[in-house]
């Protein structure tokens, strides 16, 4: 099955044999992770906050700097990337990989909660967990769904969280916890089924290695 990715950017502003290089490392990447190619996915370049407000159909803070979408990703160039935002252009090939990733979770495992785990894997698959240090914990039962994932949006905890139970529990086992996630609870599951589904595929207590990691830090 043929892969497809196609770039979408301003050629009066980008170069795109540098925008297609940096597509390329960061979608294999993830196929390295995942295993695994994606069949078509189209990655939009964004000059003004304006355009990822129109996107999103909301007023972007300046914090975010990609969505990703069925199989679009939205993402400013790395052009204007540290103009538009309060991230360094350094941040930008973290943030490509981490929508690329959405776009093959969602394929794959398609589910949406819990929100801190869609967006520790992606996290985690771009290595995020190096440059975002854990500076305060939440309640995980306060990073569950989107309403209060607007409010609380702890990515650092996300992305070392997830780092702590790949490496407990391991990347298959992982991997296979989030296939069946979906199948037994469904995408838009509350905290208490998913920690109920938590400690009975991993055999384990959540509170406890929330506990164990927390500690650990």
């Amino acid at each position: 099955m043929e892969k497809l990715i196609n770039i979408n950017f301003n050629t009066k502003i980008d170069s795109g044999t540098k925008l297609e290089k940096m597509v390329s490392e960061a979608y294999q990447k993830n196929k390295d992770f995942f295993g695994k190619d994606l069949t078509e996915i189209k990655i939009n370049f964004l000059y003004q906050r304006s355009q990822m407000d129109e996107i999103c159909k909301y007023k972007t803070g300046d914090w975010q700097v990609g969505y990703a979408e069925n199989k679009n990703i939205f993402i400013f160039s790395p052009f204007v990337f540290e103009k538009v935002s309060n991230h360094p252009n350094s941040d930008f090939p973290y943030t490509l990989i981490h929508e690329i990733a959405h776009l093959f979770s969602n394929e794959i495992f398609g589910f949406a909660y819990p929100k801190w785990f869609n967006e520790g894997l992606a996290g985690y698959v771009a290595e995020q967990y190096k440059i975002r240090p854990v500076k305060k914990i939440d309640e995980f039962s306060n990073l569950h769904d989107k309403q209060d994932w607007k409010k609380f949006a702890n990515y650092p905890q996300a992305f070392a969280f997830t780092k702590y139970l790949i490496g407990k529990f391991g990347k298959e086992k992982i991997l296979e916890f989030l296939k069946n996630l979906r199948k037994n609870i469904g995408s838009n599951n509350s905290y208490d089924e998913f920690v109920k589904f938590f400690n009975n595929f991993l055999k384990t207590d959540f509170d406890e290695e929330v506990s164990l990691w927390s500690k650990s830090l």
